[in-house]
């Protein structure tokens, strides 16, 4: 196993023209300061930067957001398990191409639809398949009270089912979960879901500052129960603007740089990440640069 520490750039942090800079230069500092350089292929990615980065795939190490270049999103809670079963094969290639074992996702809606991948337009889709009764005031906010719903146990209780088997049909990957952003629809926004129902998970750190932001809980104590208790995966790191003044309607998902001032402190999140053994980071942050690497490596 690499003791190194790894810190990736997620491609949300680079476009066709700049890519090869922007890593380059990240991985020069990386390996200068004693750590690894990844990529992660995020799942909004383009066929024209795939591209790019499939002719350098064996220079780095990736890991795959899935899932890419799909029809639909994954939903556990989807009643149709040999539909899942499906989406997840044709997701595989791209982990077998860039030479990744970790299939992650975010894998948890509140429908019996199937949801179409579009990143584009993925707002729109997501509030088009999912009912209107689980928006707060009509936004695009989950509505906190349907989480006390008998329709949320139940979609809890396919999920689960759901999780097992596919890890069943699947062992030769690591399946894992991502917590999700609190848009309607998503059901592993709070802490009790992700301890309840997740095995491996991906940690977002600013998708559970939004959520401590609507569900009202302590961000940093939820965040240390998680890591002491889950098998985290890897750990996704952005600043997000959102705090205690906005309005639960308005709260976005930001990942803005490092950088910017914010009333969110990732340094205790990130200090018990490392006392727990977690070795990969990812900055998935909108144009990160190369400022946000240094930040990082230095709170590492």
């Amino acid at each position: 196993m690499n003791s190194k520490i790894t810190i990736e750039y997620s491609t949300m942090c680079f476009n066709e023209q700049n890519y090869l800079q922007k890593i380059n230069e990240a991985k020069k500092f990386l390996e200068s300061e004693g750590f690894d350089f990844g990529i992660q292929i995020h799942n909004s990615i383009g066929a024209a930067l795939y591209s790019k980065l499939a002719a350098i795939k064996d220079d780095f190490s990736f890991t795959v957001h899935s899932p890419v270049f799909a029809d639909y999103f994954f939903n556990l809670a989807y009643p149709d398990f040999d539909a899942l079963k499906k989406q997840c094969q044709n997701a595989l290639k791209h982990l077998i191409f860039f030479n990744a074992d970790l299939l992650f996702f975010h894998g948890f809606f509140m429908t019996g639809k199937l949801i179409p991948h579009d990143m584009i337009n993925y707002r729109k889709t997501i509030k088009s398949h999912i009912p209107e009764k689980y928006r707060l005031n009509d936004s695009f906010i989950m509505n906190p009270e349907y989480f006390d719903s008998d329709e949320f146990e139940n979609y809890k209780t396919i999920f689960k089912k759901n999780y097992a088997e596919l890890q069943k049909q699947f062992p030769d990957f690591k399946i894992a979960l991502e917590n999700d952003f609190v848009g309607v629809g998503s059901g592993l926004q709070r802490p009790q879901e992700i301890l309840e129902l997740t095995d491996n998970l991906w940690f977002d750190a600013g998708h559970l500052w939004c959520s401590s932001l609507l569900h009202n809980f302590d961000f940093y104590e939820a965040s240390y129960e998680i890591i002491s208790k889950k098998n985290i995966v890897g750990v996704h790191l952005n600043h997000n603007l959102m705090d205690s003044s906005t309005e639960k309607i308005k709260i976005r998902d930001s990942h803005t740089h490092l950088y910017c001032k914010n009333s969110q402190n990732l340094k205790p999140v990130i200090k018990t990440l490392l006392n727990n053994g977690i070795q990969r980071y990812t900055l998935e942050i909108e144009d990160g640069d190369i400022e946000d690497v240094k930040i990082l490596a230095s709170w590492l």
